[in-house]
């Protein structure tokens, strides 16, 4: 039976459980085949300022009247907006809320968790941020590309790679230099600046994901936060063609985390986002009426319309009891932290670092299905019985794969007064079972740690299953990113050349690129001695060779150089010149993919 999300404010667990069997649909009510939902959910206690109200599972055409009142900010009208996939509509109000209200919504339907269309929210007590914006750290010092000077990618260093390594290309994001996809010889495809060499802001969360039945990839671009949490800024979608498809931000005013973009076959996104609250800690050591406390809100965005579909939030529905992150006086209280949402069929699989646990949420009501708390703390704050080798903790990236096994990336351990769960990072495979009558309990399918070397990540962290059984660890913070085959052997295995550079998360996917303009191309040297050609075409996925061409002009031209490609940009060596030059992509079939520009010798062009 699934757990009732706490939405009755001021009240114990147990009053909520007690209260939402009280509320939950009669048998008189039997007679709706489809009760509506609503989101934010009936009982919320932070709902958002600025909040609308979705309805899932009706017609927009047949949702009936809306009435909205705050208890002080009086009758709010507003406008509708329909769902792209026709199954409900949002109520926008036209004006704010006030903080700390009681907003009274009236409709002619049967709501989920209400009593005769009828339900209340309560508007959250927001404090301003009194973080300050994260400093963007040292400039990009990485070597410019000859063909392309806007472009400093990264340095990466293949400690290992071997040929059992399963296909795909790796995607990394590396805070301080931009957006990178490479081979398993660490030979780059495409680069995007963005990081710090460009205008300051990072980017994180880079991913290669299905949209509307397509590849694209997907990232987050903003700024960070002092505090590392709080992050603001906004996703976008990438084609094969590297063009911007899609650009797009939270609802009800919440601003859009780094920590989690994941798309849906739904045409959906699922994101974090994090808001400081007023609550009530004065149960806790030094704590007062009205603390500083971090909400998380988990949103899925119709990403068609900009509506929101499903919202929940990390107060209300989780005892600030179940953190291992203690309060610190004057500090928001980050009590839960989220990081990672995966869609699980009719429910979500969310992730929280700072109570060490998996949570299962239903996706038509917001209510926790279960709880798997990995560090064998806080027993009731557990729905399942650990197995051998099972504990974890602080962990990231929570995935469930298709025979039902729960992938996560394990951190272990973070330091400070946070107690150790694990001695070293690792990609973890669990395998949940139980339900129903049958006890919950979850055993150890394979846990992968880096060996000999152990690795310890106090934060990020990527763990992704690739075919045959192999695993893709991308070690956070530590600036390193691992492949192992099914049994545990390294076969792939590569750092970032320089400090501080390192990626949120690391994925490897399958990847074919195809870029909307021309290769780019540079050259100096003499007519009469010849010198150096350097060719790019960023984005490219199927160069095989690169050929050089010279000529008095362009309508004259010979091909005087043909070598292998070798990386991002590829130094051609030539012992002479004509007055021009061009460079030609090949494909392994020798046919011509695209051409640079016929460029004076001595000049750049693109």
């Amino acid at each position: 039976m699934p757990i009732p999300a706490g939405r009755i404010f001021g009240l114990s667990v147990s009053t909520i459980v007690l209260l939402t069997i009280f509320l939950a649909p009669s048998l008189a009510d039997a007679a709706y085949k489809s009760p509506v939902t609503v989101f934010p959910s009936p009982g919320t206690p932070v709902a958002s300022d600025t909040t609308s109200f979705s309805f899932r599972g009706v017609k927009p055409r047949y949702m009936g009247p809306i009435k909205v009142y705050g208890s002080r900010s009086g009758r709010h009208f507003g406008r509708r907006l329909a769902h792209s996939d026709g199954k409900g509509v949002s109520f926008i109000p036209k004006k704010k809320f006030v903080p700390g209200e009681l907003v009274r919504v009236f409709t002619g339907k049967k709501i989920w968790g209400a009593r005769k269309g009828d339900f209340r929210v309560r508007i959250g007590r927001f404090y301003g941020s009194d973080d300050k914006k994260g400093h963007p750290g040292a400039p990009n010092k990485f070597p410019r590309l000859h063909s392309r000077p806007d472009l400093r990618p990264p340095k990466i260093n293949v400690l290992k790679t071997s040929e059992a390594s399963a296909p795909g290309r790796i995607f990394i994001d590396p805070k301080q230099t931009g957006l990178t996809i490479l081979d398993r010889f660490g030979r780059m495809n495409w680069f995007q600046m963005t990081g710090y060499g460009g205008n300051g802001e990072q980017v994180q969360n880079f991913e290669r994901q299905t949209y509307l039945g397509q590849p694209v990839l997907t990232y987050w671009k903003g700024a960070s936060t002092s505090r590392g949490f709080s992050q603001i800024g906004y996703f976008s979608i990438l084609n094969r063609k590297y063009n911007l498809i899609a650009r797009f931000r939270m609802g009800n005013g919440y601003k859009p985390d780094a920590h989690e973009l994941t798309l849906t076959p739904r045409g959906t996104a699922l994101a974090i986002s994090y808001r400081g609250v007023l609550w009530d800690t004065s149960r806790f050591k030094g704590g007062t009426k009205s603390s500083k406390v971090m909400d998380n809100v988990i949103q899925e965005i119709d990403i068609k319309t900009g509506a929101v579909l499903f919202e929940w939030h990390s107060l209300g529905n989780i005892n600030l009891e179940a953190s291992m992150n203690k309060p610190e006086e004057g500090a928001p209280w980050d009590f839960f932290h989220a990081n990672a949402i995966a869609n699980d069929g009719d429910s979500l699989l969310v992730s929280a670092r700072h109570t060490c646990t998996l949570y299962r949420i239903d996706h038509r009501t917001g209510w926790l299905r279960w709880r798997m708390r990995g560090d064998g703390r806080k027993p009731k704050a557990n729905d399942f019985k650990l197995g051998p080798g099972t504990k974890f903790g602080y962990q990231h990236d929570v995935r469930r794969l298709p025979n039902g096994d729960i992938s996560i990336f394990d951190n272990g351990s973070v330091g400070g007064s946070m107690p150790t769960v694990q001695k070293q990072s690792s990609g973890l495979v669990l395998r949940p079972s139980g339900g129903g009558k049958t006890p919950r309990k979850v055993t150890l399918v394979r846990r992968f740690t880096h060996k000999p070397d152990p690795v310890v990540s106090g934060s990020q962290g990527a763990m992704s299953a690739l075919a045959g059984g192999h695993a893709f660890v991308g070690w956070g913070n530590n600036f390193r990113m691992t492949e192992f085959s099914a049994d545990g052997h390294v076969l792939f295995d590569a750092t970032f050349n320089q400090a501080p550079t390192n990626s949120y998360r690391a994925r490897k996917a399958l990847w074919s690129g195809i870029p909307k303009f021309r290769p780019a191309i540079a050259s100096q040297g003499t007519t009469k001695d010849g010198g150096t050609v350097w060719a790019s075409w960023n984005g490219a996925t199927n160069i095989a060779r690169w050929r050089v061409l010279t000529g008095p002009d362009g309508k004259h031209l010979e091909t005087i150089a043909t070598v292998p490609w070798k990386n991002l940009e590829t130094a051609i060596p030539v012992d002479r010149f004509g007055k021009v030059v061009q460079a030609q992509a090949l494909s392994a079939k020798n046919e011509v993919l695209g051409r640079s520009k016929v460029t004076p010798l001595g000049k750049q062009a693109r």
